[in-house]
């Protein structure tokens, strides 16, 4: 089973639904109906979107105002939001009802609620369920685009992770972990981006002057939050900044840096190397079943329960799994995925696994792949091996990649697409 981006979830509680009206008083005592904020291709980004998105991140933003820098980068971010969610919507990508309601119920459980809970907590914020439900189903669309954008564009091949292996940045070095600030300044015209970093630079002696440059001019994606993308293992992060931070001590404002997606200033906030651990790993077999056009979700379900039944009565699980396994990776193996390292399975395949004993079965749980039922064969502990330290390697590799590559990707997207921003953003 392949492993799935884990971005989804973490993002859900700081991204609020979108207001489409509201009413405000001005001081004529006239009532105005909600404005435009900008008009992207024939979606419309509106005042109350800005003001929505502004009351969620607010304690995430630095003094927690609503200043016009921050009204901008909120903006920014709408239409960057906009034009990805609309690209996934023309290439046909699509969202089903039970990711959305799998998405909303992982959220719920993280703050310890049921549905219900979820509901009433949303309502006390003046959060209308439908439109919360709406916003939840675009960041699945958003996040899926992404990763197909990353799988299109990225390519490892295995001499990268031979020479990421034997370089500088190996096992070691790719556990310590450094908090950094960013700046970006997309270069359109390099000249003219040179120009405003540099001046930019001039500018910043401590922390604070940095990330009030980061919310007034950055192009990066954490703008809004003062520049800050918080800890970063070295081994994730591109090559560029790895080597000019190399040996600063904290505090430091590094650059201006030139990559191919513009022109970058750091500030090292602090470092810390983290410790070796010992990973467990889980030999596992399982048995996946799929609604289809023969078979649907509820007889899927009960095709489950039963086979759990027949199982529990002492049936083999190998010889069930490959008579009803759907998974075709494991399915001619008696549904034996082998031995999993953690974080290579999605959250819910790998809790299932965590909280069964050893020779037990697991009770039939749905992911977004269909009804498993799993057994746990045995547990070990050992170093990381080879595959798996490959495996770790190649991920790096993507993710020092992926910023620039999706930078590229939304470049190429406001190039091509209609962009009115209203007077006054």
């Amino acid at each position: 089973m392949m492993k799935l981006f884990s971005l989804i979830l973490s993002a859900f509680l700081f991204i609020a639904p979108f207001q489409s009206l509201y009413a405000a008083t001005n001081k004529d005592g006239l009532t105005k109906i909600d404005g435009v904020a900008a008009i992207v291709d024939s979606s419309a980004i509106l005042d109350s979107d800005i003001r929505a998105r502004f009351d969620v991140v607010k304690n995430r933003v630095p003094g927690g105002q609503m200043t016009a820098n921050i009204r901008h980068q909120i903006l920014n971010q709408l239409i960057d939001e906009t034009l990805m969610a609309n690209y996934a919507t023309n290439v046909g990508m699509q969202v089903s009802s039970s990711e959305v309601d799998q998405a909303i119920q992982g959220v719920a459980k993280r703050m310890n609620l049921d549905l219900n809970g979820l509901k009433n907590a949303l309502k006390q914020q003046g959060i209308d369920y439908s439109r919360y439900r709406a916003q939840i189903k675009k960041e699945i669309l958003i996040n899926d685009i992404k990763r197909e954008i990353i799988r299109k564009r990225i390519s490892i091949t295995d001499q990268e992770v031979n020479d990421y292996l034997s370089a500088n940045a190996n096992q070691a070095k790719g556990k310590d972990e450094v908090h950094l600030y960013h700046i970006l300044i997309r270069a359109a015209n390099p000249d003219e981006a040179k120009a405003k970093i540099e001046a930019i630079a001039k500018k910043i002696h401590s922390k604070k002057d940095f990330i009030n440059q980061a919310i007034a001019s950055s192009d990066g994606q954490f703008a809004i939050e003062g520049g800050d993308i918080g800890w970063r293992p070295l081994n994730e992060l591109p090559p560029l900044f790895v080597k000019a931070i190399a040996g600063k001590k904290d505090g430091t404002l590094v650059g201006p840096l030139q990559s191919p997606a513009g022109f970058h200033l750091l500030w090292i906030d602090s470092k810390r190397s983290a410790s070796q651990t010992i990973q467990q790993q889980t030999e596992v077999s399982h048995i996946l079943l799929r609604s289809n056009a023969i078979r649907d979700e509820a007889q899927t379900k009960a095709l489950a329960e039963s086979l759990y039944k027949q199982l529990k009565n002492g049936a083999d699980f190998a010889t069930l799994a490959k008579k009803y396994s759907e998974d075709e990776g494991s399915t001619l193996q008696g549904g034996s995925l082998g031995w999993v390292s953690p974080g290579t399975m999605i959250p819910k395949f790998q809790q299932e696994m965590d909280e069964t004993p050893i020779g037990h079965i697991s009770r039939p749980f749905k992911t977004k792949f269909g009804w498993h039922i799993l057994k746990v064969e045995a547990r070990r502990k050992e170093d990381i091996s080879q595959k798996v330290l490959r495996a770790k390697a190649r991920q790096a590799l993507i993710a020092q990649k992926q910023d620039a590559v999706l930078n590229n990707w939304l470049g190429e997207l406001k190039a091509d697409a209609f962009i009115d921003i209203k007077e006054g953003n």
